[in-house]
């Protein structure tokens, strides 16, 4: 199956500047310990993981300017590229299958805004893709009729699927409705981007009193030597391996 990484609408709004920071593996001290009772009233949600093409590698002549000066750089971006469709997806699948093996109901985010000129997406968004391609909507990344829009086959059917038309899916869906009808305490992420789609969105399930656990090998960025530390900003309740959240779930 294909993915789509979405990177140019996510380098957009990246700051500038990596750090190197220790693998993530931990649950927040004034958090309770974690155990199988964080499945009860818990949902899986994915953010991004759609179908697409593997992109080709990058050379560094072929880095966008506007990702240099956020200090992009091609062996970066490849690296996270390879990550994604190496590691992360296959993993994603994974966690997928061990929720829905618990009864967990499967909620699949992805971009998906309704008009072809974008009027219905995050204003800084439209802009950015204004500036990137102008009106050529063709171009432009998210329509709901373009296949790159739809969530990747290989996640299986989804109990809920829905669009968004911003990075924060909580301000661009009803995501919290349906986490609010369902009874959702707790949620298992996946997808990317860590610095984006998925952080901002997990940041907003943490404000609005969501538990949230990430599956940090789960995930993507637009660059990978910035992925964990993204992760480890955006503070999430709990962080686990893929390995150790399927032995988690067999409990």
């Amino acid at each position: 199956m294909r993915f789509t990484i979405l990177l140019a609408i996510c380098a957009a709004v990246l700051s500038a500047g990596c750090q190197t920071v220790h693998p993530v593996e931990r649950a927040t001290l004034d958090k309770a310990p974690l155990d199988a009772s964080f499945f009860e009233h818990c949902a899986f949600v994915s953010v991004d993981i759609q179908e697409g093409s593997r992109p080709a590698p990058l050379a560094e002549d072929q880095v966008p300017s506007d990702w240099k000066k956020m200090g992009f750089t091609a062996e970066d971006v490849n690296a996270a590229n390879k990550f994604a469709w190496d590691v992360a997806w296959p993993n994603a699948v994974k966690v997928a299958d061990a929720c829905r093996k618990r009864g967990l109901p499967l909620i699949l985010i992805h971009w998906g805004y309704s008009f072809e000129d974008g009027m219905d997406l995050d204003p800084d968004i439209r802009k950015s893709m204004l500036a990137e391609h102008g009106t050529d909507y063709a171009k432009w990344s998210g329509y709901i009729g373009q296949p790159g829009s739809e969530v990747a086959k290989v996640l299986g059917k989804g109990d809920y699927v829905l669009a968004k038309t911003a990075q924060d899916a909580f301000r661009s869906c009803s995501i919290d409705f349906v986490l609010r009808n369902l009874g959702i305490k707790n949620i298992v992420f996946v997808g990317g981007h860590t610095g984006a789609c998925l952080g901002k969105t997990a940041k907003s399930a943490e404000r609005l009193g969501y538990r949230t656990l990430c599956v940090k090998d789960a995930t993507n960025n637009a660059r990978e030597s910035s992925r964990e530390k993204d992760i480890e900003e955006t503070g999430y309740d709990y962080v686990l391996t893929t390995a150790a959240f399927l032995d988690l779930a067999k409990q």
